[in-house]
């Protein structure tokens, strides 16, 4: 039996501070500003498929899409987000879930966030990530009906 003496445990216990914030220091920052303006990470999502789709209030396709997107969330097989591509502040993405009764998280992209996939050059465009995060589908275009249900059918591939 070996033992510590006051000043070991001492010694070990600032070991174990030091090891805790260099922890803490290697967290990525969030990489999204939610509506209410709190920061969100995609961590948020760890545990299931997750569909990222930007959107602009301008782009028709978009919003048509908008009420596909609420009815995919709500089943519960798929988060789902959606990410405002002009600048905006949150009080008026807020605003825009309201206007265009979007019921799906609204998210600002952070210019520094680390993402598993680009900007995207057109819109909409929806990527999937699988349930650890990582990148497995892009679709550029409106998800109409049965882009929908391919989404499904690879996210259930993905979950498994």
């Amino acid at each position: 039996m070996v033992r510590v003496s006051g000043s070991g445990k001492e010694l070990k216990r600032i070991c174990w501070l030091i090891v805790a914030g260099l922890l803490g220091a290697c967290t990525p920052a969030a990489e999204f500003t939610a509506a209410t303006g709190q920061p969100v990470s995609l961590r948020h999502f760890v545990g299931k498929p997750l569909l990222v789709n930007y959107f602009a209030p301008w782009c028709a396709p978009c919003l048509r899409e908008m009420p596909r997107l609420n009815a995919l969330a709500a089943e519960g097989e798929i988060s789902v987000v959606a990410i405002n591509y002009d600048p905006i502040t949150p009080t008026e993405l807020g605003q825009l879930a309201t206007r265009y009764e979007i019921k799906v998280p609204l998210l600002i992209a952070n210019a520094d966030a680390s993402l598993p996939f680009p900007r995207p050059g057109a819109l909409p465009t929806s990527y999937l990530l699988d349930s650890e995060g990582k990148l497995k589908q892009t679709l550029v275009g409106e998800l109409d009906p049965s882009k929908i249900e391919m989404l499904r059918a690879a996210a259930s591939s993905v979950s498994h």
